[in-house]
């Protein structure tokens, strides 16, 4: 017992006070990777199934969190990544970029956010789902801000950004906005469409998500561990986001299911 306390502390000392090898940045978001997949499938348990898969999201948020901070091994492949981008630009690709990263702005996915939520609670007559997408949104914005405070890392050279951006990068607030936007509306919606339904709607969601990331590649003002750190961070707020509207409905369903129904349907 006293062996395992000391190689834990080891571990944990290594994590926080050196730079994180490979190994263990690997093993890292190999178990993060497993815990939300077994959350995935788990379904003896929602709360069960929404905190092993939180727990993966926050542990591979935190890996990479600490990775990038240190400059360790997930983060050798942003430059030779911004390097590509930046050498197959165009005219085109230049506009269409700067456009579709307007409508992922933090402005923009923030006045679509109550949008969309004041519509699905006017259609669902209830103001629990737009309070949870407006609420998932200004979560995962709020989250962003202090991770980007937390980690303080410089954005790309300037001399090679197509909108200049000179705030802390990680994470992307583009992407954690956009996906927690998308990935939320597409939870509310789906919630009684058939599994055809919600596949297309959330491939629809990923689209999305992987555009806007791109276009913030393209442009120079990310890396990609900054992307990936925002769509991670998004993914997380939409999963309570998702758990606190599934709780709210089975309540909801609960409190609609009366004595009285029962009766009726007793004599039924």
């Amino acid at each position: 017992m006293p062996a395992t306390v000391s190689t834990v502390r080891n571990v944990v000392t290594e994590v926080l006070t050196e730079s994180t090898t490979a190994e263990i940045a690997v093993a890292a978001i190999v178990i993060a990777a497993a815990l939300f997949a077994f959350g995935s499938i788990y379904r003896a348990s929602s709360i069960r199934s929404t905190a092993l898969r939180a727990c993966g999201l926050v542990l591979a948020l935190l890996t990479l969190s600490i990775q990038v901070y240190r400059n360790g091994w997930l983060t050798s492949s942003d430059g030779p990544v911004t390097d590509w981008m930046v050498d197959h630009r165009s005219g085109v690709l230049d506009q269409i970029a700067v456009a579709i990263t307007d409508l992922g702005s933090p402005v923009a996915t923030a006045l679509l956010g109550i949008t969309c939520g004041v519509f699905i609670s006017w259609r669902a007559r209830s103001v629990v789902p737009g309070l949870i997408v407006i609420g998932t949104v200004g979560a995962a914005a709020v989250a962003s801000s202090v991770v980007k405070a937390l980690v303080g890392r410089e954005r790309p050279p300037t001399n090679i950004q197509v909108l200049l951006e000179t705030d802390h990068s990680f994470p992307s607030g583009h992407v954690t906005g956009t996906a927690a936007l998308v990935g939320i509306v597409v939870l509310v919606l789906s919630a009684h469409r058939t599994a055809a339904v919600k596949r297309l709607l959330m491939l629809a969601a990923v689209t999305i998500t992987i555009v806007v990331a791109l276009t913030r590649l393209y442009l120079g003002v990310h890396w990609l561990t900054d992307v990936i750190a925002g769509a991670i961070l998004a993914t997380l707020a939409v999963t309570v986001g998702g758990a606190l509207f599934r709780l709210g409905e089975n309540r909801s369903g609960a409190a609609e299911r009366t004595p009285e129904a029962s009766d009726q349907q007793a004599l039924v």
